[in-house]
């Protein structure tokens, strides 16, 4: 393993010690509003992923209606190759 990954996730446990010790030395007070906060922040989250989201040509034309819109030529279709036919 590389000097800096190894770097990296020794920052990285030292942060999440730091993290616990400061979280065990907060008030019960203190501690029960920020649990408080961090749930309705969790349900809020959940309920915007449960909403339907739209289609990627819905949010474009959404994107661009103020523009205003263009009609395009759609260009007649031709038939089909045969099987034997090439480009």
């Amino acid at each position: 393993m590389p000097e800096q990954e190894q770097r990296c996730i020794m920052e990285n446990k030292n942060l999440r010690q730091q993290a616990v010790t400061l979280v065990k030395q907060l008030p019960d007070e203190k501690l029960k509003t920020a649990v408080d906060y961090l749930t309705s922040l969790e349900e809020e989250v959940l309920q915007d992923c449960e909403a339907p989201q739209k289609g990627l040509g819905t949010a474009i034309h959404e994107m661009f209606k103020p523009f205003g819109g263009v009609e395009l030529e759609i260009p007649p279709r031709e038939s089909m190759r045969g099987q034997g036919e090439r480009l």
